[in-house]
């Protein structure tokens, strides 16, 4: 007798063994990012497509998500509206299944509601998920495989308050480490550059941070790693922290480097 198993992916090729799966499914808008005011009504559609050239069946459903530490992107993903900031319960969306012909394309159209004490940000995802295929294991298990894309839905009500700190600067070996604190009550996605100025204003060394994906009161720590290039003096670092819709964070410390890349922070200002 044959058993069944299930296992869900995110990427858009999967290797098992021998078998490669191809995905086969499409979305217009992997991210929708909207103001909303409280007790507003708003509505907007997602195209889905197929390009391949067979028949496939889609189902879609909603869940919540969270992203966890170091907050670099990675998300872990949770029912629907069982997170602190879910919106999920306020969304719906037709139709919850269909068939997509081969290179053939269709709207899913969806709806939500704010709530009249709508406050700071919330989020949802909305999945569309596919079967990409079927193996036998060795231990006898029948196994459909499958994939999924999402829709990442982020809302920030009016009124909300952007906030965010640096904080605990210190020096490691030839590296400065810090810690990006959100004050606020929306969601945060930073993403930084830093350069390094000698006495006589020239830049000797620049860079990007890893980008930084924060809900309200997550930390998250980030690192500068120091070339070797940059002799033995004083110098200035000025890291710029975009907060996004033309909000910026900056922090400027002088520091000294001596001959063994040891770095001593003399001055830290906002």
């Amino acid at each position: 007798m044959r058993r069944y198993g299930w296992f869900v992916i995110l990427v858009s090729l999967l290797f098992i063994g021998n078998n490669v799966f191809s995905f086969n499914l499409s979305i217009s808008d992997p991210k929708i990012n909207l103001k909303v005011k409280q007790d507003e009504a708003l509505t907007g559609k997602i195209k889905v497509a197929n390009p391949s050239s067979g028949e496939i069946k889609v189902k879609v459903y909603l869940e919540d998500f969270t992203y966890i530490p170091p907050y670099d992107g990675t998300k872990k993903f949770f029912p629907s509206g069982s997170t602190q900031f879910s919106c999920a319960q306020w969304i719906s969306f037709s139709p919850q299944e269909f068939k997509l012909p081969p290179f053939g394309a269709r709207f899913v159209n969806y709806s939500l509601r704010v709530p009249p004490d709508a406050k700071g940000s919330y989020c949802a995802v909305l999945f569309f998920e596919t079967a990409l295929g079927e193996i036998e294991e060795e231990a006898g298990y029948n196994v459909k495989v499958l994939g999924r894309v999402g829709s990442l839905i982020f809302l920030e009500a009016e009124g909300s308050l952007k906030q965010a700190k640096i904080r605990n600067i210190k020096t490691e070996g030839d590296e400065i480490k810090g810690e990006f604190l959100n004050l606020g009550d929306v969601f945060i996605n930073s993403v930084s550059s830093y350069f390094v100025m000698d006495e006589e204003g020239m830049v000797l060394d620049r860079g990007k941070l890893e980008d930084l994906f924060l809900f309200p009161k997550d930390k998250a720590p980030f690192t500068i790693p120091l070339l070797e290039k940059i002799p033995a003096g004083k110098f200035s670092l000025i890291c710029t922290f975009d907060l996004g819709a033309g909000d910026i964070l900056v922090k400027e410390l002088d520091f000294i480097k001596d001959a063994k890349n040891f770095i001593k922070i003399i001055e830290i200002r906002d």
